[in-house]
């Protein structure tokens, strides 16, 4: 804690201590030097906060670019089998294989297979940039 004093004998600040602030009044500049540098704080995090929201930004556009892969002409991509658009559905929903394959009553290899499926007719890499694909298909909505 800083120890404040004032330059004088204390008069006009009711202490009668020799010129020295009073510890309510050393608490409030202490208390007002945490504000300042709380609030310092909070700037810098939300400065951080909004340079990851723009890289963020940035890799979401860059894995919802077109791919190289079959849909690249402009041509819509072939309708989805109803299996293949449940395991998307659930998968984009955060379904993990196991828990897709027991609510579809199929085996953890077939919810894979359809999952690396959907992935190379998109040029997916992962599951998210696999629903950001199914999204710009069409074969999601938005908003998921």
């Amino acid at each position: 804690m800083t120890t404040m004093t004032t330059t004088g004998t204390g008069a006009g600040t009711g202490t009668g201590t020799g010129g020295r602030t009073p510890l309510v009044l050393r608490l409030y500049h202490d208390l007002l030097a945490d504000r300042e540098r709380l609030i310092e704080a909070h700037h810098r995090l939300l400065a951080e906060q909004n340079a990851l929201l723009e890289q963020i930004d940035l890799l979401c556009a860059r894995s919802t670019a077109a791919p190289a892969g079959p849909d690249a002409s402009g041509e819509s991509p072939p309708p989805l089998s109803p299996v293949q658009r449940q395991v998307l559905v659930l998968m984009a929903d955060g379904a993990k294989d196991g828990a897709i394959a027991r609510r579809l009553n199929l085996s953890e290899r077939s919810v894979r297979r359809q999952v690396e499926s959907l992935a190379r007719r998109t040029g997916a890499s992962n599951r998210f940039t696999l629903a950001l694909a199914a999204i710009r298909m069409g074969w999601l909505p938005a908003g998921r």
